[in-house]
C-alpha cells in the first residue's frame, strides 16, 4: 500500500458503522497506513466526539439503527460544513449514496470496501481538509491582523469604529459604482476618499479633487468639464476640465451640496452618459473616472428644503459611507497626538519632546468640534509653542495685564491674533509660499487665507524660497 506523508500520518479519522468486524478491519488497515483511528458503532456515540476532536475524515455506514448515516451525515455538516465524510454503503445502497453526495457528503465506498480504493479515497479528502484548515488559520491571522490595524491609507486609529470603516472602504474599492462619504467637517473625507482609490485599481491614475465650495459658482461648469478658446468673455484658450484629466482614475467631488441647482442636472446628465461637452462645444467626450463624493450635511434634508435634487442623490449614493466623528473613538487620540507630532517633526526636521501622560488625558477629555483636522492643527501649536496647546499661558498672561489696567477683552484678542499670525507664518514657510497647499492645511478657503495675509501684512514673496 502506498505510504502517507507526515502531514497525513499525523491525521485522525473518524470510523462508524455498527457492523463491529468491518470497524476492526477498517480500523486496522487505516492504522497501518499511520492514521490516528477513533471507532464508534453508533452514530449518536460519535457526534459528541466530533465536537471535541479535530477530525480530518469521517468514514460513515449509510445503515446503522438508530440514526443512519444520512441523518448522521446531515449533523456532522452542521458542525462543520467542511468535513469530508465518506459513506460505505451496500450494494444495493447507491441510489442513498448518490443522496448522501447530494447533500455534501465527500465520496462514497461500496462494500466490500476495497482497501487501496479507501486509502486514495481518503488521501484526497484528507489532503483538501488540510487546505481547508490551513486557509481558516490564514484568514484567522490576517482577521487578527487588520483588527490591530492602526495606520490605513494615510488614516490613524485602531478603534472599533475606525476597523470598521477600513473594512468598508475596501470593499467598496472594489467596486466601480459611485461612492458617497458621509461625515461632519475635519473628520477626513478625503483621506477617505484616497483610500478607496489607493486599494482600487485605478491607484496608479489620477486622483483630482475638487472642494465644490471653494469654487465662485460662475467657475464651476469651466473647472467640472471644460471649455474651449472663445467660450466665454476670457475664454482666451481651452481649458482642459477635471473630469477629462481624471482619465480613467478617481475624481473626487467634496462638498457636493455646494454645487448649484442649476448645474447639478449638469453633473446627472455626465454620470448618466458617461459623456462631458466643454464649454462652446458641440463634441461630447468620454469620461471613466470613477466619482466620489462627500458632504457634511444631511442630503435628505437638503432635498426638502430644494437645494439638492432627489435623482442626482440617488445616482451618487450607490455606495454610501459614515465617515465617524473624533467623538465616537476619541480613545485613539493619544495615537492621533503621537502620529501629527511625528509628522510635524519629520517635517521642520525639528525633534519635539512626546507629550506627557497628563497631557494626552487632558485633550482626551476635551471635545473637538472640528474633529481630526482640529486636533492635528492643536497638536501642531503645540510643537511650535512648546507647551501644552501654546495658549495655556493666557491665563496668566491676562491675570498680569488685568492688573496693569488693560481690558480682558482687549487683551484677548490681541494674544489671539499673535497666535494666528504665528501659525499662519508657519504654515507658509513649510509650504514655501504655496497658497492651495496653505489653505487646505489651515483647513479654511482661499478667500480666507488671503484676508489673513492681507491682514497681517505679509509678503507671500518671503515665503517663496527656491528649493
Amino acid at each position: 500500500m502506498k505510504q502517507l506523508d507526515d502531514a497525513q500520518q499525523a491525521a485522525r479519522i473518524m470510523v462508524v458503522d455498527d457492523d463491529i468486524f468491518l470497524l476492526k478491519a477498517i480500523e486496522q488497515t487505516l492504522v497501518l497506513n499511520n492514521y490516528c483511528v477513533d471507532t464508534f458503532n453508533t452514530a449518536s456515540k460519535s457526534l459528541s466526539a466530533v465536537r471535541d476532536v479535530d477530525y480530518a475524515a469521517v468514514f460513515a455506514d449509510i445503515k446503522m439503527p438508530g440514526m443512519d448515516g444520512i441523518e448522521l451525515l446531515g449533523h456532522l455538516k452542521k458542525i462543520d460544513p467542511e468535513l469530508p465524510v465518506i459513506m460505505i454503503t451496500g450494494h444495493g445502497d447507491v441510489a442513498m449514496a448518490v443522496i448522501a453526495i447530494q447533500k455534501g457528503a465527500y465520496d462514497f465506498l461500496q462494500k466490500p470496501v476495497d482497501e487501496d480504493v479507501m486509502i486514495a479515497s481518503l488521501s484526497r479528502a484528507v489532503e483538501k481538509r488540510q487546505l481547508v484548515l490551513e486557509n481558516r488559520k490564514l484568514s484567522g491571522r490576517l482577521q487578527e491582523q487588520r483588527r490591530k490595524r492602526s495606520h490605513f491609507h494615510g488614516m490613524v486609529g485602531n478603534h472599533p469604529v475606525m476597523q470598521q470603516l477600513y473594512d468598508t472602504l475596501e470593499k467598496v474599492a472594489a467596486e466601480n459604482d459611485p461612492v458617497m462619504l458621509y461625515g461632519e467637517t475635519g473628520t477626513g473625507k478625503e483621506l477617505a476618499a484616497q483610500a478607496i482609490h489607493e486599494i482600487a485599481n485605478r491607484s496608479g491614475k489620477p486622483f483630482v479633487a475638487i472642494n465644490m465650495g471653494a469654487i465662485p459658482a460662475e467657475m464651476i461648469e469651466s473647472d467640472l468639464f471644460g471649455h474651449v478658446k472663445g467660450a466665454f468673455t476670457g475664454a482666451v484658450q481651452q481649458k482642459t476640465g477635471k473630469f477629462f484629466y481624471a482619465g480613467e482614475g478617481t475624481l473626487f467631488l467634496d462638498e457636493i451640496n455646494s454645487l448649484p441647482i442649476e448645474l447639478q442636472g449638469k453633473l446627472l446628465r455626465v454620470l448618466e452618459e458617461k459623456t462631458i461637452t466643454p464649454l462652446g462645444s458641440n463634441v461630447p467626450v468620454p469620461v471613466q473616472a470613477r466619482i466620489i463624493a462627500a458632504t457634511n450635511k444631511n442630503l435628505t434634508e437638503e432635498i426638502a428644503q430644494g437645494r439638492f435634487r432627489k435623482d442626482l442623490y440617488f445616482r451618487l449614493n450607490v455606495l454610501p459611507v459614515n465617515i465617524p466623528s473624533l467623538q465616537e473613538w476619541s480613545a485613539d487620540i493619544p495615537l492621533l497626538v503621537e502620529y501629527f507630532r511625528q509628522e510635524y517633526c519629520h517635517e521642520r526636521q525639528q525633534d519635539v519632546e512626546p507629550f506627557d501622560h497628563n497631557t494626552l488625558l487632558s485633550l482626551q477629555k476635551k471635545e473637538w468640534p472640528g474633529n481630526v483636522r482640529e486636533l492635528r492643527n492643536y497638536v501642531r501649536r503645540m510643537c511650535i509653542f512648546g507647551s501644552q496647546s501654546g495658549m495655556d499661558e493666557f491665563p496668566q498672561q491676562l491675570d498680569r495685564l488685568r492688573q496693569q489696567g488693560i481690558k480682558q477683552k482687549v487683551v484677548l484678542k490681541d494674544l489671539l491674533a499673535q497666535v494666528e499670525k504665528k501659525y499662519l507664518m508657519e504654515i507658509l514657510e513649510k509650504n514655501r509660499g504655496q497658497i492651495t497647499q496653505s489653505y487646505q492645511d489651515l483647513g479654511i478657503s482661499r478667500k480666507s487665507l488671503y484676508d489673513k495675509v492681507k491682514k497681517y501684512d505679509l509678503d507671500l514673496a518671503l515665503f517663496r524660497k527656491p528649493l
